[in-house]
């Protein structure tokens, strides 16, 4: 009678047996045991434990990893400070239809309509970076009177921590919008966020996204423009 290799037994402790370590490590072992059973005949049993471990490793790098949780803001129209600096005509999303080339003028044309029959529609600016973080917008929707953007930021040369309020916006009459919401984030090098902002923008008016994180310069997006004649 041929000796059989003895079952495997693998013992842990409370917390790891509800982990995904132990959840794996009982499952190695189930299949080991099944393994020797049916085939311990036939297969040496070190290939059938390299089998196991290169599945196990495979289930491994396959499982969910966790992100940080998206960004949800509203925002609102902020009170003019009478202090603060005039932006400048050049920085306002407008412009002027006669001024551009044809093809340009029947692309804005269709994407205030798109946009006011609420489609989505592409940032004018889709992706824009800063020393630390890379913004991508994915889409902007008008529902009723306010706007939605959605995106992600990823971080991109270290930790980048985005505190409440660095997100705040600039419509084309010169109107500024933020939010004193309490969520924020912190990436790690690498790690990504996705936001869903909604800002209260009255139609035909143009929008930029400013984004600042300290000591990085703010970042500024155009994502609609007004037209003027």
């Amino acid at each position: 009678m041929k000796n059989r290799t003895a079952p495997l037994s693998l013992s842990y402790g409370s917390r790891r047996r509800n982990g995904f370590f132990g959840t794996l490590f009982t499952s190695i072992a189930v299949c080991y045991n099944r393994a020797m059973r049916n085939s311990s005949d036939r297969y040496p049993v070190w290939i059938v434990i390299v089998g196991l471990a290169i599945g196990g490793l495979l289930i491994f790098l396959a499982r969910p990893r966790e992100t940080p949780a998206g960004l949800s803001q509203q925002f609102a129209p902020r009170p003019p400070d009478p202090s603060a600096p005039t932006s400048p005509a050049a920085n306002l999303p407008s412009v002027s239809l006669p001024s551009l080339p044809p093809d340009a003028q029947r692309t804005v044309q269709q994407a205030i309509e798109r946009l006011a029959g609420g489609q989505a529609i592409s940032a004018l600016t889709p992706i824009a970076s800063s020393a630390r973080a890379t913004i991508a917008v994915s889409e902007v929707k008008r529902d009723g009177d306010r706007v939605k953007v959605r995106g992600a930021i990823r971080s991109i040369g270290g930790e980048v921590t985005i505190p409440p309020g660095a997100f705040s916006f600039r419509d084309s009459d010169g109107v500024l919008y933020s939010t004193a919401g309490t969520g924020g984030a912190t990436l790690k090098p690498g790690e990504d966020s996705n936001f869903d902002l909604t800002v209260p923008l009255p139609p035909g008016r143009g929008l930029t996204m400013i984004l600042d994180i300290p000591p990085d310069q703010p970042i500024e997006q155009v994502l609609l423009l007004a037209v003027t004649p």
